[in-house]
C-alpha cells in the first residue's frame, strides 16, 4: 500500500530531514549547513472509512503500519508546508496523481530514493491498493536536507486522499519541526 509512502516521501523531501521517532526521549536532531533541524512531533491519522487505522508499530523506533479496508483504485496526495506561527504557506503541491507516482516512482531521483527508503521489506506497491495490512518505514535521508532554510517552527501536513470519500481525507500526517541556526 502506497497511500502512506507517497505523501511521506514528498513531504520528507522538501524538507529534507529524517523523522525517526516522535516518541523518543530525545527528538531527533538533524544538521545541514548553517543549520539543525529539530523533529518536535508527528501525529498520524485517517478516515476509518477506507483506512481503519494508522499508528507506529510498538517498539519500533521508525515503523508505522496502516489497514486498508476498501479497494483504492486512485488516490491523490497533497502536500502543505506552513510557518506554524502566521500559517504562511511555504510550499505546497494539490492532487499530486498516487497511482501515477507509484507506475514511475523513479521520475525524479529525490523522490525515488526517498521512496526505496519507505518501502519495508522490498515491497513496491501499485494500483489498485488492495485491502490488507501494510507498512512503512518513516525514514528519509539526511543528504537531502536543504542547504538554506529559514530560522522557525514549521508543520507539513500531508493528506492522501480518494475521490470515493466523502471526508477530507483517508490517511494524514502532521509533522512540526524547528530550524535552528548554528553559530
Amino acid at each position: 500500500m502506497f497511500f502512506r509512502f507517497g505523501a511521506c516521501s514528498f513531504a520528507f523531501l522538501w524538507i529534507g530531514a529524517v523523522v525517526l521517532a516522535v516518541d523518543q526521549q530525545q527528538p531527533p536532531v538533524f544538521r545541514r549547513g548553517g543549520s539543525k533541524f529539530i523533529m518536535e512531533s508527528l501525529v498520524t491519522s485517517c478516515d476509518h472509512v477506507f483506512v481503519d487505522y494508522f499508528r507506529k508499530v510498538p517498539d519500533k523506533l521508525d515503523i508505522y503500519t496502516f489497514r486498508v479496508v476498501k479497494l483504492a483504485s486512485t488516490f491523490s496526495i497533497d502536500i502543505a508546508v506552513r510557518v506554524l506561527k502566521t500559517k504562511r504557506v511555504m510550499y505546497k503541491v494539490d492532487n499530486l496523481d498516487g497511482c501515477q507516482f507509484l507506475m514511475n516512482p523513479l521520475m525524479n531521483r529525490v523522490f525515488g530514493s526517498v521512496y526505496k527508503r519507505l518501502i519495508v521489506n522490498g515491497t513496491f506497491f501499485s494500483c489498485p491498493i488492495k485491502p490488507g495490512v501494510y507498512y512503512l518505514r518513516n525514514e528519509g535521508s539526511v543528504a537531502m536536507l536543504p542547504t538554506f532554510h529559514p530560522p522557525g517552527r514549521y508543520q507539513i501536513t500531508m493528506r492522501v486522499k480518494m475521490h470515493e470519500s466523502r471526508g477530507p481525507f483517508v490517511m494524514e500526517m502532521l509533522w512540526i519541526y524547528n530550524v535552528v541556526r548554528i553559530k
